[in-house]
C-alpha cells in the first residue's frame, strides 16, 4: 500500500560528525512504495560495488487487468499489443464449451520465427490435459511427437488445432485455431 516501506536502509550521515568513539553516524533512508495498487516484492538482491558500498536492488510485480494498448511479451520474444477486449460470451468456443483466454495474430509467428513458442503451446496443452508438467522448448525436454500422442489420447488433434464456433453468431469458424 501507499507509504509502506520496502527496504528499511540506513546511510552514512555526512552532515553529522563522527562521534567521540570514532563510530560513523547513520540516518534512516527507507525505500517507500508510492502508488495505489498492491505490489509484491519478487526478489531482493544485496551486493557491493568496487568501493565495498552495499547495493540493494529490488524487483517487484503487480497484477493488473489488461487494457487496450498494453504490451505483452513471451519468453520466446513473441511480442504483442492488446487490440481488443471482449466479453467471454463473444469469444469463440469449442463443442465441449471451452474458450480461449487469449487470441494472438498468427502472422507474428513466421515473421519472428518463434518455433519454440509453438512447441511450448503444444506442451502446455498436453501437460494440462495429462495433469503433469511438460517442458516445451526447441532445445530439449519433451518431444513434440509425445505431446501429440497425449493430445490424441484426450480427443484432440495431433497438432493441437481445434475447430471453434463464433461466440457472436454460433457458426463454425472457417479455419482451425491452435
Amino acid at each position: 500500500m501507499d507509504g509502506d516501506i520496502f527496504i528499511n536502509k540506513h546511510v552514512v550521515d555526512d552532515s553529522a560528525p563522527t562521534n567521540a568513539d570514532g563510530e560513523t553516524n547513520y540516518k534512516p533512508e527507507p525505500q517507500v512504495f508510492k502508488g495505489t495498487d498492491p505490489v509484491h516484492v519478487d526478489r531482493i538482491i544485496m551486493t557491493s560495488n568496487l568501493d565495498e558500498s552495499c547495493i540493494i536492488k529490488m524487483m517487484s510485480r503487480q497484477t493488473r487487468i489488461p487494457e487496450i494498448g498494453d504490451n505483452f511479451s513471451s519468453r520466446h520474444g513473441q511480442k504483442g499489443v492488446v487490440g481488443l477486449i471482449v466479453p467471454q460470451v463473444d469469444m469463440p468456443f469449442s463443442e465441449s464449451g471451452w474458450c480461449p483466454d487469449l487470441i494472438m495474430n498468427p502472422h507474428g509467428f513466421p515473421s519472428r520465427m518463434t518455433v519454440g513458442k509453438m512447441i511450448e503451446l503444444i506442451s502446455g496443452k498436453a501437460g494440462v490435459l495429462d495433469g503433469e508438467l511438460k517442458y516445451g522448448t526447441a532445445f530439449g525436454g519433451d518431444k513434440v511427437e509425445e505431446m501429440g500422442k497425449i493430445l490424441i489420447k484426450h480427443g484432440y488433434s495431433f497438432d493441437g488445432k481445434d475447430l471453434l464456433m463464433s461466440g457472436i453468431t454460433g457458426q463454425m469458424l472457417e479455419c482451425f485455431v491452435f
